[in-house]
């Protein structure tokens, strides 16, 4: 069983091990970063589980039914009951996808499925990194940047959106071909959708200084796009909360600082919450966001005058 976090990167790192070997696959439940009893009981009935794009802070339950592989690039703490973790965060390098660390860990091409992964978790960013050229090599099979563009934005609309099966039916599309993305119709219904409700919120977003910040309530996943663009097109730091039915989310995202200390932070209330150096997931019990995105702007103030 493959274990995939519900974005491009986790789709198609899925994908890439798909490809070595077929395999069933599944995700958590769309916007939790842990696993619940539903998931536990799912995954009790297979004794090799491969976690890919995902930092569970419980991946050791697995161990206690399942022999256990990870594939990552979040900041991590070694699982040590793990068969293998690969993850160069717990080696201090940072790695711009998950599908980029499975590329090199099994040797495998570069190709548009590794392309989608980094485009999918660093958007118009990517032409700064070093395997943008990579990717530019693939205009010579026809596939352009613009066309991978399209093809995350629509592989994403389905977590978006809240539906979990057909992102688990996205990772047998990725082997498809990226025509297959792109001319999927049920997936350009959604970014339809999709487009309209982020262009709403973000357009919301005020700025002071060089922080941004936005209170939302939309049961859309799309609080990590928001953020996403609202950083895009304002650069420096913005702090998105979302009041959902069930739960608050709060999103970090800084191109200027380091916010790993707010992970910690968040980690050491008991929140759920993961990240990166430059992004910040949380997962908060209902009523609690606003307390929270409050310490953490006067947190910035005060660091970032």
């Amino acid at each position: 069983m493959i274990l995939h976090h519900w974005d491009s990167d986790g789709i198609c790192s899925a994908a890439l091990l798909m490809r070595m070997q077929r395999e069933e696959n599944f995700t958590p439940k769309i916007g939790n970063y842990f696993l619940d009893n539903d998931d536990i009981e799912k995954l009790k009935g297979y004794d090799e589980i491969r976690v890919v794009d995902m930092n569970l802070p419980d991946a050791a339950k697995i161990c206690e039914f399942a022999r256990l592989w990870i594939y990552d690039h979040h900041m991590a703490t070694k699982v040590e009951c793990a068969q293998e973790h690969c993850n160069p965060s717990l080696y201090g390098e940072s790695y711009p996808s998950a599908t980029l660390v499975i590329t090199e860990r099994f040797n495998l091409p570069f190709d548009y499925i590794v392309a989608l992964g980094i485009i999918g978790d660093n958007g118009p960013k990517t032409k700064e990194l070093k395997e943008y050229k990579l990717i530019k090599n693939l205009e010579k099979n026809g596939i352009t940047f613009d066309d991978l563009q399209k093809a995350v934005n629509l592989i994403d609309s389905s977590y978006k959106i809240n539906d979990r099966k057909e992102v688990i039916k996205n990772v047998e599309l990725v082997l498809d071909g990226i025509e297959a993305i792109l001319e999927n119709e049920k997936l350009n219904r959604n970014v339809e959708l999709i487009e309209k409700e982020i262009e709403k919120w973000a357009g919301k977003a005020e700025k002071t200084g060089k922080i941004c910040t936005l209170k939302m309530k939309t049961n859309y996943n799309i609080i990590s796009a928001v953020t996403r663009k609202i950083v895009w097109e304002n650069g420096g730091t913005a702090l998105v909360l979302n009041h959902k039915d069930d739960r608050d989310e709060i999103y970090l995202r800084s191109i200027e600082m380091d916010v790993t200390q707010y992970i910690k932070i968040a980690k050491s209330r008991k929140y759920f919450a993961g990240g990166k150096k430059e992004v910040m997931g949380a997962i908060l019990p209902k009523g609690e966001g606003e307390r929270f995105f409050e310490e953490i702007l006067k947190k910035i103030d005060e660091q970032h005058p």
